[in-house]
């Protein structure tokens, strides 16, 4: 038999009003109420009754996701954690793959818009080409960022430090004697843009010229760190260490090596980020930089339902999570490797 509103009132000991008001984020419930009772909807799998909420306030209980690769397995941690939150405030998802072409995400978005309460984003427009978000906005459509962040977009974000994401990798890799660090830099968006600004600030820190020919563009796919990564080894005198824009771009790269007959961690350095959740069982297991996917999808799973239960205006605050980095094999440290920056090395915390 599914769970009603009457069996969660039993177990709570509470008023059925009690739970619905609740449930559907009413101002006179308070916060600690509210949170003990969507924890007991969750427990006991609670589905709201989805079409006849629909009708009565004219509102279709759904959340659009738009991601830019669902095969990516990191995209697909932080929509579970956005359906964690989304399901027992009673809200349905509807989850797109914009394959990280800005004119397709423009076309899911724009669907999603007719049929949605609201969305959750995470865009690969440059970060500065905010013009079809910002009239979105401004019409009413009620829209959190998550992942990455658009400038001067009155929108809510949450993201992680994508300039220390890029600082903290390159200089592990300096930190292991390395003078020579390329970068397989990603997209035209704010992920790839600030993780570029990180090495370049590295590089400066630690006195090392920024040399142009050890930038290389490949997106922020596997398959464009595999192809990135292949045309380089063809070229002579490459990089000892690469900081790669994302995991799935490292991956790629470390089978471009393999296939040469290379090997991350002995011949080439390799560090990713994102910490995507294979990583730690590839052959050569991935040194990443890491941040909570989790956290990052509940904050903005709640951002969202609270702009469309309050009805209030678009805000933009921006929750930053800090990043984390995550020492494995792949860049060829050993456990008594003298490590600088704030890093879990095998599982263990390690600080300055």
């Amino acid at each position: 038999m599914p769970v009603t509103l009457a069996d969660i009132a039993r177990e709570l000991g509470v008023s059925k009003m009690t739970i619905s008001r609740a449930i559907n984020n009413h101002p006179l419930i308070n916060t600690e109420t509210r949170e003990r009772v969507l924890e007991v909807a969750r427990r006991m799998n609670y589905q709201p009754n989805q079409y006849a909420r629909a009708l009565a306030t004219n509102r279709s209980y759904l959340i659009g996701i738009v991601v830019p690769d669902l095969m990516n397995l990191y995209f697909a941690e932080v929509a579970r954690s956005i359906e964690a939150v989304a399901r027992p405030a009673g809200f349905q998802l509807l989850i797109c793959s914009t394959e990280e072409d800005p004119t397709r995400e423009l076309d899911e978005v724009e669907i999603l818009l007719q049929r949605t309460d609201g969305l959750i984003i995470s865009s690969v427009l440059p970060p500065t080409e905010t013009k079809a978000y910002r009239k979105m906005i401004k019409d009413g459509a009620k829209i959190v960022l998550v992942d990455r962040t658009m400038k001067n977009l009155r929108c809510p974000a949450v993201a992680t430090d994508n300039v220390e994401v890029g600082r903290l990798a390159t200089e592990h890799l300096i930190s292991l004697g390395h003078r020579r660090v390329g970068h397989l830099r990603g997209d035209a968006s704010s992920v790839s843009t600030e993780r570029l600004e990180g090495y370049k600030q590295s590089l400066a820190k630690n006195k090392l010229r920024l040399d142009g020919s050890l930038v290389r563009a490949c997106g922020l796919l596997e398959s464009e760190g595999y192809e990135a990564m292949r045309l380089w080894l063809k070229e002579p005198d490459v990089p000892e260490a690469i900081f790669a824009v994302n995991d799935p771009t490292a991956v790629g790269a470390m089978k471009a090596m393999e296939e040469a007959g290379l090997r991350a961690g002995r011949d080439i350095a390799i560090v990713g980020a994102g910490n995507i959740h294979y990583g730690d069982m590839l052959r050569v297991p991935l040194t990443t930089v890491s941040w909570s996917r989790g956290e990052m999808g509940q904050q903005a799973a709640h951002m969202l339902i609270h702009q469309i239960e309050s009805g209030s205006p678009v805000k933009s605050k921006q929750i930053i999570l800090p990043p984390e980095l995550i020492v494995r094999s792949s860049c060829g440290v050993k456990p008594t490797a003298k490590i600088r920056s704030s890093v879990r090395l095998e599982g263990h915390a390690m600080k300055r």
